[in-house]
């Protein structure tokens, strides 16, 4: 049997292209200067991986629903701060209001007095618009006639008004021929989520002055229609009213 010598022993055809490869590679690379190297891109390796993994997109979703989550929790945070801001304002114009009325008529609006049913808020609602803007006297009479109707003591155009529409209430405008008109508007003054405040003028509570304030946002709160011997018991639906010490003087 006869052997080839070592040195005659041939390679794989894969060795002979890689060795050529590699060949042509460096002398590529001896044409080429150092910022030309620098810059050079090399082919990219098969560990790299050409996209994301399915872990990958579920972590990259989760932190995009916690960021929305944050984002949107803090813009219904400051949306209601600034309803609660709007109808405190409100309430603080509105009392004014009613101490001008006061200084001029020598009471409040009466709530107790020509009105259909003391236990509507509505229309408890329309007596103060309609009494503080001119339209009725403080104890709900029309005047007879335009030249009649003392100023209006509402100062802010900012407080709304509200005309009730079933069980619903829209938000209206007080136009110039409504202004004009010998009929009384049946509108009620609203808080920031469209429910009339609640006025009330003798306090059926027990309580000295008038009761004003706003359900707040949930739009629930504790009505008294009699006297309270004690003091009465805070309910969860009160501690979003605006004052928060309304409607039991806590």
């Amino acid at each position: 049997m006869s052997f080839m010598p070592f040195h005659q022993v041939s390679r794989p055809a894969s060795h002979k292209m890689k060795a050529l490869t590699l060949s042509l590679f460096e002398e590529k690379l001896k044409g080429l200067s150092f910022m030309q190297l620098s810059t050079m891109k090399l082919p990219s390796s098969r560990l790299e991986r050409a996209g994301f993994t399915l872990i990958e997109i579920m972590i990259v979703l989760l932190v995009v629903g916690i960021l929305f989550g944050i984002t949107f929790t803090g813009a219904s945070y400051l949306f209601t701060s600034q309803q609660e801001k709007k109808a405190l304002a409100d309430i603080e114009a509105l009392k004014l209001a009613l101490e001008d009325f006061k200084i001029e008529f020598g009471d409040y609006p009466r709530t107790d007095v020509n009105i259909s049913n003391q236990d509507e808020e509505f229309l408890r609602g329309q007596r103060l618009f309609q009494a503080l803007a001119g339209f009725v006297d403080k104890r709900g009479i029309p005047y007879g006639d335009q030249s009649e109707r003392p100023r209006s003591f509402l100062k802010s155009d900012a407080i709304s008004l509200g005309e009730k529409e079933g069980s619903e209430f829209r938000q209206v405008s007080l136009s110039m021929s409504v202004l004009q008109s010998s009929s009384v508007p049946e509108y009620a003054l609203i808080d920031s989520w469209d429910i009339p405040y609640v006025y009330e003028y003798p306090r059926r509570d027990g309580n000295l002055g008038y009761l004003l304030f706003s359900k707040g946002p949930d739009q629930e709160a504790s009505t008294f229609s009699s006297e309270q011997a004690n003091a009465p018991e805070r309910q969860d639906s009160d501690y979003d009213n605006l004052p928060p010490s309304e409607p039991g003087k806590w």
